[in-house]
């Protein structure tokens, strides 16, 4: 029997990692075709229609999209799960991973090593920021990636005029409120985990003038040795937010590596790149083994 995969995403250009994980997956013989989430229309009979025609099941979904993500293109994902499709990531570790609070929760009660964060929202009237927290800390938003919504507030003074500028916006979001780690200002590790294994970790630089180490933003990479210990975080960041594609994102801290962030849905054309890698074949054959069972 030959199986087949389809590639969700919300893209309707093929990007490098599209383009290499089909490549990889023409290699091993299977059928992967690119859909996009806007495309489907589902019927509570169990029936699905992509183009506005009947649409044949997949062996297994590979989900190329991670924060953001919204209930229908997460109702989509647990379409195919109540077929009993494998969906790489499933919906329930996508829509954790995606709130940035939760995921950290859920780690802290992992007993695994996170930056000390608060919720806040509107209006703060006390100092706990400054007792909990301390400055400089790091404001960030409850949902979003490529280091966008992140902030560096330097001081108590640069905080309360952010927060004074927002509440004019009417802003009512909710905002995240980190520790600063400045053992190694500017710098991070993208850890890259794909089932029970780790395929490498890169050190991602902030371009000048920034902290925010991101690729995507004018960072550069290199890479970083696999040690023990960060081996051990990443494998159990990954399970414990039931994640079997993941980027973890560790920052340097002088009381071992604490995580950041993960990642349901990590590019790797820098990691790559920098490492020399290539993760699209890496989950093709993780697919292929996913599929055998």
């Amino acid at each position: 029997m030959k199986h087949s995969v389809i590639i969700l995403t919300k893209q309707t250009l093929i990007d490098y990692e599209t383009a290499k994980l089909l490549s990889n997956f023409i290699a091993v013989n299977i059928e992967a075709t690119v859909c996009q989430f806007s495309n489907f229309d589902i019927i509570t009979n169990q029936s699905i229609k992509y183009n506005g025609e009947d649409f044949i099941p997949p062996s297994l979904v590979l989900v190329r999209l991670g924060a953001g993500i919204t209930s229908v293109e997460l109702a989509v994902i647990r379409y195919f799960e109540l077929l009993n499709i494998p969906c790489i990531n499933s919906s329930n570790s996508i829509n954790i991973v995606q709130n940035k609070f939760h995921t950290g929760q859920i780690l802290a009660n992992s007993n695994i090593a996170v930056p000390e964060t608060m919720l806040v929202h509107f209006p703060i009237t006390n100092n706990l920021i400054a007792t909990h927290i301390g400055f400089p800390c790091v404001i960030k938003v409850l949902v979003g990636s490529f280091g966008e919504g992140v902030y560096l507030c330097q001081s108590e003074k640069e905080y309360h005029k952010l927060i004074e500028f927002l509440k004019n916006l009417d802003n009512d979001k909710k905002l995240l409120v980190q520790e600063y780690l400045n053992d190694r200002p500017g710098e991070d590790l993208r850890v890259f985990v794909v089932g029970d294994k780790v395929l490498g970790a890169m050190k991602r630089t902030a371009p000048d003038g920034d902290f925010r180490a991101n690729i995507t933003i004018g960072g550069t990479g290199e890479s970083y040795p696999v040690t023990p210990e960060i081996e051990e975080i990443a494998l159990a960041t990954t399970k414990s937010l039931g994640l079997e594609i993941a980027g973890i994102d560790l920052l340097f801290d002088k009381r071992g590596f604490r995580v950041c962030e993960a990642n349901s849905n990590p590019g790797f054309n820098g990691f790559d790149h920098y490492c020399g890698t290539n993760i699209a074949s890496e989950i093709v054959n993780y697919i292929v083994k996913r599929l055998s069972e």
